[in-house]
């Protein structure tokens, strides 16, 4: 049966359906305005991940670019200053330092195969790459005593401040003083920054690779006359203790380490400018290449 409503009942059922409408239409417009709101959120994530990403991708293609150059041209400086020291041992005229360079090449060269024989990790192909920039360092230096004062423009500055306050400051603050005695007007120059740089060496293995953890560590441990493990053993201790005990890279840290400190012979034996045997070209050389030496056996020391 038909309900009956008077007039203003029927406008009351109205109203009433039209504020259930309109709670409806509100209730539907909040959670469209909700789920859109979220959507852009996820949206907007996405896509800000999506940069992220290919930002990411193009910060690693950038610096694996630059690595790459930087390889190809160490490799090609290595192969021109190692050509040049080979022309001169064949014509009898290789100096004690081109010599050494060339061991240290030959030392780089099984580092690299065994490398290159298997999967050394990045921190391995790091120390390979380093390794790399040794060997031309070492022989740009030798080119650069025997005459080729040109050879000096591919040995590179590095800051190694971070390298050595990680061992201590008492380091940073004598490579700063090793670097200061290189002033024009110091007619020692020579025998000041390689009597602080060879001590550099020193204490960075002293530091990293102490006497009783490497007599502890390894058996057949060989001593100095003084009763302290040999350097070599310290490197072995060094390398074995981060795993990164590899075909070859002894042999290379401890070359690496008796070029330079054959450099040192050469260097004491003279200063710069008219009172002596070198320029500051050769000297700044000299730098280049201790600075390299340093950065690479306090990358072998790192845990």
């Amino acid at each position: 049966m038909v309900r009956r409503v008077t007039p203003a009942q029927f406008r009351a059922l109205v109203q009433k359906e039209e504020a259930r409408q309109r709670r409806a239409i509100n209730e539907y417009n909040a959670a469209a305005r909700k789920y859109n709101s979220e959507l852009k959120r996820a949206v907007d994530s996405h896509n800000s991940e999506v940069r992220k990403a290919r930002q990411e991708v193009d910060r690693y293609n950038r610096e694996a670019r630059a690595h790459n150059a930087r390889v190809r041209a160490d490799r090609q400086r290595l192969a021109r200053e190692i050509d040049q020291i080979e022309r001169r041992v064949r014509a009898s005229q290789a100096s004690p330092a081109q010599r050494s360079s060339l061991s240290l090449h030959e030392a780089y060269r099984a580092v690299d195969a065994a490398a290159n024989a298997e999967d050394w990790g990045s921190h391995g192909n790091l120390l390979v790459d380093l390794a790399e920039t040794e060997a031309a360092n070492s022989a740009a230096v030798s080119n650069v005593l025997a005459g080729d004062a040109a050879a000096a423009e591919g040995i590179e500055s590095s800051d190694l401040t971070d390298h050595l306050s990680a061992f201590s400051q008492d380091l940073d603050s004598r490579w700063r003083g090793a670097l200061f005695s290189l002033n024009p007007q110091n007619p020692d120059a020579a025998r000041h920054f390689c009597t602080s740089a060879r001590e550099i060496f020193t204490q960075i293995l002293d530091i990293s690779a102490p006497d009783d953890a490497v007599k502890a560590e390894i058996r057949d441990c060989r001593l100095t006359p003084a009763g302290h493990p040999i350097r070599r053993d310290k490197i072995r201790y060094l390398l074995a203790r981060s795993s990164r005990d590899r075909d070859g890279l002894e042999q290379f840290v401890d070359s690496d380490i008796d070029d330079v400190v054959g450099l040192f012979r050469v260097f004491n034996d003279g200063t710069h400018g008219d009172a002596g045997a070198f320029d500051l070209a050769s000297l700044y050389a000299l730098r280049g290449r201790v600075e390299g030496a340093i950065r690479f056996l306090s990358t072998v020391a790192r845990r």
